[in-house]
Formats: C-alpha cells, structure tokens, sequence
C-alpha cells in the first residue's frame, strides 16, 4: 500500500522530523493530516518544480527586498512632502475662498445701495423733467 505524500514550499516538522521545502511530506497516518496540507497550499501556494515555482521563506533575496523598501521609503517620503504642500496649497485656496466670498457679499450690499440710489435719482431726473 503506497502512502501520500506532497510537497510545499515551505520546512515542514512532523514529529521530530523536517522536511524540507520540495521534499515528500507523509500525509495521513504517520504525517500531517488533510486539512494541514491544505493549510499550507493555501498559505505558501502549491509546490512547483519548474522556474515559475514560488520561493520559499528561507530563499528570499534579502538585498532585494531592502532595496525594494528603501526606494518604496523614498517614494512615501515624496509623496509625504507632495501631501503636504498640496494640503498647504488647499488651505490657502480655501482663505482665498473665503476673503472672496465676504468682498462678494460687501459688493452685493454696494450694489443694492447703488441700485436704490440709482432709482431715487432717477425719480428726482422725472422731477425736473416735468412740466411745470
């Protein structure tokens, strides 16, 4: 009777045995149960052989991954700056919303002033106009 066995992508301890990534893991009796080697498909992807395969968590490139996070440091540093500059710029448009909002608010005021004196000197032309 053949056992089953998988392969993972990840060290894999079975009492005190490991396996490592690739090699056949028992699973059922003497092994890791069905729903355990679900676990780690799900968890670190299907094992695969080929070029395409996923890397292990002991084969990770480290220099690679530093300098992934220092350029993506670098880039929330710029964007940090632009969303404050940009958020100072809002500010700014927002005073200037508001001193023109009261300059168009005095205007209208003038404005219905103007209108109410143009209309007195208009009646006081149909004075004079008159006959008398």
């Amino acid at each position: 009777m053949s056992k089953k066995t998988e392969q993972f992508n990840v060290t894999v301890k079975v009492g005190k045995k490991s396996y490592a990534p690739g090699e056949p893991v028992p699973v059922g009796t003497g092994g890791i149960t069905a729903e355990e080697a679900e676990n780690f498909r799900k968890n670190f992807g299907a094992f695969t052989a080929g070029p395409d395969a996923k890397a292990g968590p002991g084969s990770i490139d480290l220099d690679k991954l530093r300098e992934a996070l220092e350029k993506l440091s670098t880039d929330n540093d710029k964007l940090s700056a632009d969303n404050d500059r940009l958020t100072a710029e809002r500010d700014s448009a927002i005073g200037d919303r508001d001193a023109l909002l009261k300059q168009n608010e005095q205007l209208e005021t003038d404005n219905a002033t103007l209108a109410g004196e143009v209309t007195k000197l208009q009646a006081e032309i149909e004075k004079l106009k008159a006959p008398k």
